[in-house]
């Protein structure tokens, strides 16, 4: 596979939330690295390695819900390729939603991602940590309405 489509393979196994082929793409010495300030976003800083990259992907859906994941490859120069994701993210625990854009940079080694670089708009991001901690703090959450499970759509003809 070229790099590209390491890439966006990447991206199909991680849109649809499946996190051990989402690391299985990544090479043994994998570098996760999130340019945004660690003291306040707790995804942030640098993560090495399969274990440590796989317990921030069940993380990331423990806290999240994916209401858009939008990722688009930009360039794709020999072992570099670049990314621009538009994304909507629902904060599980306060209800509120992050949207906006991120750019990835993927460095690809012997068909495997050896390293990810990620870039956030850092003063969005730590606005709504301080935020959400914030609404958490004082239990000021509005959750997001619960679905109703098991019941029949309408003209579908469909049972539970």
């Amino acid at each position: 596979m070229d790099s590209g489509a390491v890439v966006r393979s990447y991206f199909a196994v991680w849109g649809a939330q499946d996190v051990e082929l989402t690391v299985a793409h990544t090479h043994p010495a994998f570098v996760y690295k999130v340019h945004v300030n660690s003291t306040v976003l707790p995804f942030g800083a640098e993560t090495r390695g399969h274990e440590a990259f796989r317990n921030l992907l069940f993380t990331i859906l423990a806290d999240f819900d994916f209401l858009k994941y939008e990722p688009t490859v930009v360039s794709v120069n020999g072992r570099l390729v670049r990314t621009h994701v538009a994304f909507k993210y629902l904060h599980r625990q306060s209800g509120e939603t992050l949207e906006g854009t991120r750019r990835l940079v993927f460095t690809i080694r012997s068909g495997l991602i050896l390293r990810i670089d990620g870039y956030h708009d850092a003063e969005l991001v730590e606005a709504f940590v301080r935020l959400t901690q914030h609404r958490v703090a004082m239990n000021q959450v509005v959750r997001a309405p619960q679905l109703p499970r098991g019941r029949a759509r309408e003209g579908s003809g469909a049972g539970a």
